[in-house]
């Protein structure tokens, strides 16, 4: 799957200023609805209408270090509503069957919304490319970073075992929020096509409101055509 490698690398370019951060504490992590109330709430990532993106793209010929990476202020710096953003980037076993890949990106995809890591509230919408995060004045006392955040979630993603290596990277500061969002729609739009081949296969372009995103994405339209042709 290289669908995705040239809206990773974009990306990336725009979060150069980003750092590796390593993690001192392990957080439990459960399938269980976690709930914090605003009167335990030190603050919001991505509320109060602040910036907000969230993303996940995966590669089969991407290598990726197994590391979080931070571009902006940790948490123990944050004190009230921030701006939010989380890529979270995976390389994957390189599937015969282009829709086994497609089943594994949903799967990957699905897990933000049923994983809950201690101290940590996520309130995520595909839809609108968001993930707020409401995090706990208990959290931030216990002097948790995002590097053990984002260790926890890196834990997790790891022990699938079509999952060969990923990173995960979150940004606090006010960069090019509006690009972001641009290339992380192309992301979602992306999978939206792929959904589209695989569910119901459009044989005539012209009329497909997906078209654009297949001319952009290299090797989109190459596999609509293979999927036409079976």
């Amino acid at each position: 799957m290289r669908l995705y490698n040239n809206l990773i690398n974009e990306i990336k370019c725009n979060l150069n200023d980003a750092n590796s951060v390593s993690s001192e504490i392990s957080l439990n992590v459960s399938n269980k609805n976690s709930v914090i109330f605003l009167s335990d709430t030190a603050f919001e990532l991505g509320g109060n209408q602040k910036p907000c993106v969230s993303s996940l793209a995966v590669s089969s010929d991407m290598v990726f270090s197994n590391s979080v990476f931070l571009q902006g202020n940790d948490l123990n710096e944050i004190n009230a509503d921030s701006p939010f953003g989380k890529f979270v980037f995976i390389e994957v076993e390189d599937f015969p069957d282009e829709q086994d890949t497609f089943n594994k990106i949903k799967e990957l995809e699905a897990l933000r919304y049923h994983l809950n890591v201690d101290g940590f509230m996520t309130r995520a919408s595909a839809l609108n490319m968001r993930e707020q995060i409401r995090v706990s004045k208990k959290a931030i006392k216990s002097g948790v970073t995002f590097g053990d955040y984002g260790n926890a979630l890196l834990k997790e993603y790891l022990k699938f075992p079509y999952v060969k290596s990923a990173e995960i990277y979150f940004v606090t500061d006010n960069c090019d929020f509006e690009n972001l969002n641009s290339v992380t729609k192309k992301i979602s739009q992306t999978t939206s096509a792929l959904n589209h081949i695989f569910d119901n296969v459009m044989f005539d372009c012209s009329t497909c409101n997906l078209k654009e995103i297949c001319d952009e994405v290299d090797g989109l339209k190459e596999l609509h055509l293979k999927a036409v042709k079976k």
